[in-house]
């Protein structure tokens, strides 16, 4: 609804230049819309249905790319805001969902995708920070995991647009059953957020790109706050996703970048190549890899550094290039461990990590800020698979081929 006119569009963002105040159909509505006025009926009997107008916050030049050449990149530099904002923001939401998770019998992160590897990342910071059990699911095969939830059991669905069938579905399942919902996602208004009992809101801002990057972040920085709160330690959650901002802005300048061009035109004439991370850098590692998949087309796979020798190591030969997450945790001497046996088959080592080590080949310096660490990994995975995009010759990174936004159909 705008000044004496309306608008009618498939995205929010599609709307934002000329209005912020929405109504979010919901299934079996129907709109008629006038140069003066909206009606809404509810199907199928077509009785007329009262509604209002909310209002979006998202500010209307962050749909626009400003002087970037691409939304991909302008949303990886959005980053470290969009942690600081949740940092600063959001002790009382956060407080909410770890009270829910606290109170509940059985707690569930689903997820598709890139947000399913956030899920993922869960299940090890509230192991880690919080030391409580949260289960993780693939939001497509959960349907077939529903039966022995009961009312007192909680799904905490992680999603950017709030729309994808296959995190969809499985909730209204569970809902039907009065199981306890809980949404993390970035759009106001969408299905989930209109359908769970509690919604927590990304405020990452519009997301243009196909390929998410601040919408993870995001996700990641409220899971680590929940977990930290869940135990009394919101202070220290927060000091870690202030600290990690910091980090992205170091990874975000002209110096940084510049090695990772230098890196990102060898990738460019590769086929495959391999991400090999422990604990919570094994989410990271799969995350790593899904982005240079689906922003450059390189052949990446993501693997738990323990399974190298179950049959990946077989795929190692001369040249081939192994990205290692080796935060300075407690799976560092084993990850670096795992590093030496790619190197002596003839892996090519790109080391990712706050301290050098003199097998890695190549270097990546990101800050040890603790659990957070695993944010800062997942950027230089952003900032990699754009610029090898690049060095491909990619004309639209925007845009990767055969891929929607968001899944909203079988």
């Amino acid at each position: 609804m705008g000044k004496g006119e309306y608008f009618i569009a498939s995205d929010a963002v599609g709307i934002l230049k000329y209005t912020r105040r929405l109504y979010f159909l919901e299934d079996g509505e129907l709109a008629i819309l006038s140069a003066k006025s909206v009606q809404l009926l509810k199907l199928p009997k077509g009785n007329k249905k009262t509604f209002k107008f909310e209002k979006i916050d998202w500010k209307i030049e962050s749909a626009s790319l400003g002087s970037y050449p691409h939304f991909l990149i302008k949303e990886i530099h959005e980053q470290p805001q969009v942690i600081l904002n949740i940092a600063s923001l959001y002790h009382k939401p956060i407080a909410e969902l770890a009270t829910r998770i606290k109170k509940a019998q059985g707690t569930f992160f689903l997820g598709c995708g890139t947000a399913s590897y956030a899920a993922l990342a869960g299940t090890y910071l509230f192991s880690r920070i919080a030391k409580r059990h949260v289960n993780f699911g693939i939001g497509s095969e959960f349907g077939y995991l529903e039966d022995y939830l009961t009312k007192k059991s909680l799904i905490v669905p992680i999603t950017q647009s709030g729309e994808t069938i296959d995190v969809v579905q499985p909730v209204q399942k569970a809902i039907k059953k009065g199981v306890q919902t809980a949404v993390i996602t970035n759009v106001l208004g969408s299905t989930l957020y209109r359908a769970c009992d509690f919604k927590l809101l990304l405020n990452a801002g519009p997301e243009k790109a196909v390929i998410s990057t601040k919408a993870f972040t995001a996700m990641i920085s409220i899971l680590i706050y929940t977990a930290a709160t869940l135990v009394g330690k919101e202070k220290e959650g927060k000091k870690s996703l202030e600290k990690a901002a910091v980090g992205i802005k170091k990874l975000l300048s002209p110096t940084y970048k510049s090695k990772i061009i230098k890196l990102a035109k060898n990738l460019s004439k590769i086929e495959h190549m391999y991400v090999l991370g422990r604990g919570l850098s094994y989410p990271a590692a799969l995350e790593f890899a899904l982005k240079m998949k689906e922003t450059s087309y390189v052949h990446a796979e993501g693997f738990a550094g323990g399974e190298l020798k179950h049959g990946v190591i077989a795929l190692v030969e001369k040249g081939t290039p192994v990205v290692i997450l080796a935060p300075l945790d407690e799976t560092y001497e084993e990850i670096i461990s795992n590093a030496q046996e790619v190197s002596a088959r003839g892996g090519y080592i790109i080391g990712v990590s706050p301290k050098p080590h003199p097998v890695f080949d190549e270097y990546f310096n990101v800050d040890d800020v603790g659990d957070a660490t695993l944010i800062l990994e997942i950027v230089v995975a952003q900032l990699l698979a754009y610029y090898t995009a690049l060095a491909k010759g990619l004309k639209d990174p925007d845009k990767p081929r055969n891929l929607a936004k968001s899944v909203t159909v079988k």
